[in-house]
């Protein structure tokens, strides 16, 4: 077995402020939403990516709430190619090739038994209008080496509804562990 070696997402400066904005939201209660869920199946309609997630991110712990294409669950931080796309405070992140950026060369996600991801997109989810709570994202296991003015549209419109349905939800605000 070889060492593996990739960049966790940084911590995000903001840290305090995102964690009481995740936990004020209540969104981690929104797992599996049937909303959530069509939003995350249009993504990957409109970008023909084989998956979509929509994640909240929060202390160690990436939260998939809806997905298309992948499991709902609890996933260790240390390997959520959102947590790059939420602390690069793009409104689109985007990495046409994971395999050659070392950020990501040797995540298990994209290399190893695990790989199934080659591209990968992300729009952030801010409540608040200022922290990025979480990402919708778009994932391929095949690359691309542009994104195109219809996908960045498509996946703008996506965070957009995402970020309208969990305003539309009313949660008790409760600590995500």
């Amino acid at each position: 077995m070889g060492i593996s070696i990739f960049q966790p997402p940084p911590i995000p400066m903001d840290k305090v402020e995102r964690g009481h904005a995740v936990t004020a939201s209540g969104a981690v209660e929104a797992i599996d939403d049937r909303v959530l869920s069509e939003i995350t199946q249009l993504v990957c309609q409109d970008l023909r990516v084989s998956a979509s997630l929509f994640s909240i991110l929060h202390q160690d712990t990436q939260y998939v709430v809806a997905a298309h294409g992948s499991p709902t669950g609890a996933y260790r931080r240390k390997n959520s190619f959102s947590g790059h796309a939420i602390v690069s405070g793009e409104h689109l992140f985007f990495v046409p090739e994971l395999l050659v950026d070392e950020r990501f060369a040797d995540d298990p996600w994209v290399k190893g038994d695990a790989a199934r991801s080659r591209f990968y997109a992300a729009a952030g989810i801010r409540l608040d209008g200022k922290h990025a709570i979480g990402a919708i994202s778009a994932i391929d296991p095949y690359l691309r080496s542009t994104i195109s003015l219809e996908d960045r549209e498509a996946m703008a419109k996506a965070a957009s509804a995402a970020t309208a349905r969990l305003s539309q939800l009313q949660f008790e605000p409760r600590c995500c562990g």
